[in-house]
């Protein structure tokens, strides 16, 4: 008898441990079956030069992020850019060319579609694509979205903030949230906190107001030099522009604080990207939508939870590659065929041959319409105009010298010129010229000429800057 008790205590001991075991490790495979969480923020007119400002998002909370610091948009404005984002097609696919054609796009094959439709719940806070809802009436939502709010919720950082981290906490499992934030877009309104904040402002790069453009395309030459008052009006603009960034990078740090309050930190994907670059007066223009790399290079960091490290990436990669990288994190197919190539491979450190030519494109005017390829130490421009820039990157990062005509350089040309047609599959980019009313840049880029004029009141800044309150 003793011995069957014996062996009655030694097999329920058994039992309790395997099931303590079993206890032990389910959550474990739950956790790693269950489909993640993507989670994406969107700036507005943010180029790179500013990134010093967040401080919170570069201190990169809670690990595992990587700062993409040769990421470009295809192309460099809002609306073709976040065509871009939702589809991972060149906006020549999309037909979204420029800001007054979002009605274009096919909305019942994108991202949040692809994603709603394999059980996904998706969410939109901020801007869609520009002049929507179009002519469809003020309640038409786009298909895929389950939450949408575009209008009637606040405009800055904090207040869209806010409504993120109810979309989280009222989520169930897996969702995508597009987080769309209008700073540090023109006119700046930071946080009223931030107002008068002490900020980091970018130095002047060598390009700024640039003295000699005889070497550049037509667009470029006929631009006059900047004069004092519109670099006043710049810079003060620059300052709220830096301190409109604060209220994002506060927003930044609450969603990560979100997801790790609800546990899911570890099972969502974060990417933080600018729409596009922003020129503040180099080569003697203020805008977006060129060539040059302060319009193209955009700020792209993505944690990604499976990273053991923060990390750098000098890769080159494109906004066409977002939605292949996030249909590939969830598990799903793209309903397009796919322009740009999943990130994932140089996100988990696997990519070895990592082709890194890229498409920049911009259909405006006809001497700002143009096809570009960014290679490795290297951009080839061809303009509908008939226009060309060749720059040698690593001798001229700022694109000083047009060696296009240069002998030397001839080549190169020619090999750039072989592989742009390769990536543009053999179009022109006279094909997708538009006339835009002869418009050398649209009203919103060419606000700063708008000082001098204004009757508006002026607000004065530190250090002696002025800056009219321009109309929105």
């Amino acid at each position: 008898m003793t011995t069957f008790k014996t062996l009655k205590i030694i097999l329920a001991t058994l039992a309790l441990t395997a099931l303590n075991l079993m206890v032990g490790v389910l959550p474990i495979t739950l956790a790693q079956t269950t489909q993640p969480n993507v989670v994406i923020i969107v700036t507005d007119d943010q180029n790179v030069d500013s990134l010093p400002v967040m401080r919170k998002l570069l201190s990169y909370p809670e690990g595992s992020w990587i700062k993409f610091n040769k990421a470009y948009a295809n192309d460099s404005i809002c609306c073709p850019a976040r065509a871009t984002l939702l589809t991972g097609q060149y906006a020549h696919h999309t037909g979204v060319l420029d800001n007054r054609s979002g009605n274009l796009l096919d909305d019942t094959n994108t991202l949040p579609v692809w994603l709603n439709n394999a059980g996904y719940q998706t969410g939109l806070i901020g801007r869609y694509l520009n002049e929507f809802p179009w002519d469809r009436g003020r309640d038409y939502i786009p298909p895929g979205w389950d939450y949408f709010k575009v209008r009637g919720i606040p405009t800055k950082a904090d207040g869209r903030a806010n409504l993120a981290v109810d979309f989280i906490n009222t989520s169930t499992a897996p969702y995508f949230l597009y987080l769309a934030f209008n700073e540090p877009h023109h006119p700046a309104r930071p946080l009223s906190m931030y107002a008068d904040a002490t900020v980091y402002l970018p130095p002047d790069p060598p390009n700024f107001n640039e003295t000699d453009v005889t070497d550049k395309p037509r667009w470029i030459r006929g631009r006059s030099r900047l004069g004092a008052t519109r670099m006043s009006t710049l810079r003060a603009e620059r300052v709220r522009s830096q301190r409109a960034l604060l209220g994002v990078d506060d927003a930044v740090q609450l969603i990560v604080d979100t997801l790790k309050a609800k546990g899911e930190l570890d099972n969502t994907l974060i990417i933080f990207i600018g729409d596009n670059g922003y020129s503040w007066g180099s080569h003697r223009y203020i805008g977006k939508a060129c060539v040059y790399e302060e319009c193209g290079n955009i700020p792209l960091l993505i944690r990604y939870p499976d990273s053991p490290i923060n990390r750098e990436e000098n890769r080159i990669v494109s906004n066409v590659d977002l939605a292949s990288t996030i249909a590939e994190y969830a598990g799903i197919t793209p309903g397009l065929p796919q322009d740009g190539e999943s990130l994932i491979p140089l996100l988990n450190g696997t990519a070895i041959n990592w082709n890194e030519d890229i498409l920049l494109e911009v259909h405006a005017a006809r001497n700002r319409t143009l096809f570009s390829i960014r290679a490795p130490g290297w951009k080839y421009t061809e303009y509908a105009n008939d226009d060309k820039e060749l720059y040698d990157l690593t001798a001229d990062p700022y694109e000083l010298q047009n060696q296009v005509n240069n002998p030397a350089y001839a080549a190169m040309r020619d090999e750039l010129a072989a592989r742009l047609h390769v990536l543009t599959g053999g179009l022109t980019p006279s094909t997708t010229a538009q006339e835009l009313q002869a418009e050398e840049a649209s009203d919103e880029m060419e606000w700063w000429l708008e000082d001098e004029e204004s009757a508006g009141t002026v607000e004065t800044l530190e250090h002696g800057l002025y800056l009219p309150q321009l109309g929105h």
